[in-house]
């Protein structure tokens, strides 16, 4: 068996957004968030099952799973692959925007319900060592929980490294799940209950999607790869840089200050061969200084 990557924008809207299998969102929902018996979710309403990244022009898109519950509570679920450094504002905007929206004409405050947002991630985002986050507005004095019109749970991948022996919770199932599915070739027996988790698992089987989603699928997968290879590039680029300008600065001793400075004069003078020549700087430490 072959298992595409849950992480991957498609086949992660098709595995949340799929109205057919909405018993998959519910279970992760509830282990994730930890509800206990009668207060757990009983059933949800999809609201954007047309949600779709745009990977036919290589445009950037947001995709998040949104959805309501039995309690008309909002959720917002996404999947975040690449690190984003605003990624904690991004979030909490997508929450004030959603309890925003609730307050039409004729609403009043009370009215509003809140919104929970859920983010898988593929990085570290905070220092704690813990894999499972939970965010709320709480009294700092008290620990009473009033504002209760928003909630944050992060799970951080990478952060995650238990092994299918050591696996104790439903939760840790959907984490392994997220974290190792594309790497595995059949179901492991740790993984087949909850029927939710394999349903999850036929859902990502190669041979149960279509030559068009594949296609889809892979032009999303070549395009993480895109931005993770634009991503190392530039880090090389500035590592080298900061080489080059360290060791360009540790050099700058006696004469050899002199000399820059000279250089820095000829600039707009001389070329570049005939300043090194005249300065005994290198070529390469000239073009720097022209940077």
């Amino acid at each position: 068996m072959i298992f595409l990557d849950p992480k991957s924008d498609i086949a992660f809207k098709k595995l949340f957004s799929n109205k057919e299998h909405t018993d998959i969102l519910i279970n992760f929902l509830n282990n994730t968030l930890n509800r206990p018996e009668g207060q757990k979710i009983t059933t949800v309403t999809i609201n954007d099952p047309h949600n779709q990244p745009d990977v036919i022009t290589g445009k950037s898109s947001i995709v998040d799973v949104r959805c309501t519950d039995q309690k008309k509570i909002n959720y917002i679920l996404e999947m975040q692959v690449i690190n984003q450094k605003d990624f904690a504002q991004r979030c909490q905007y997508y929450v004030a925007t959603a309890i925003s929206r609730q307050l039409q004409r004729a609403n009043r405050f009370i009215t509003i319900i809140p919104v929970i947002f859920v983010g898988i991630l593929n990085y570290k985002i905070f220092k704690s060592p813990h894999y499972l986050s939970h965010h709320s507005i709480v009294n700092l004095e008290t620990g009473e929980r009033t504002l209760n019109a928003q909630e944050y749970h992060f799970i951080e991948l990478k952060k995650f490294d238990k092994k299918l022996d050591e696996l104790t919770s439903d939760f840790d199932k959907w984490v392994y799940f997220f974290k190792n599915a594309e790497n595995l070739h059949a179901i492991p027996t740790q993984l087949k209950k909850p029927q939710a988790m394999q349903e999850a698992f036929n859902i990502l089987e190669r041979g149960n999607w279509t030559t068009q989603e594949l296609d889809v699928y892979e032009r999303s997968i070549d395009l993480i790869r895109e931005r993770f290879s634009q991503i190392e590039t530039a880090r090389e680029e500035g590592m080298e840089k900061g080489r080059l300008e360290g060791k360009l600065e540790g050099s700058l001793e006696g004469e050899q200050k002199k000399a820059v400075e000279i250089a820095k004069g000829l600039l707009d003078v001389l070329d570049v061969a005939t300043i090194a020549k005249k300065t005994g700087l290198s070529i390469e430490e000239i073009e720097e200084l022209k940077k």
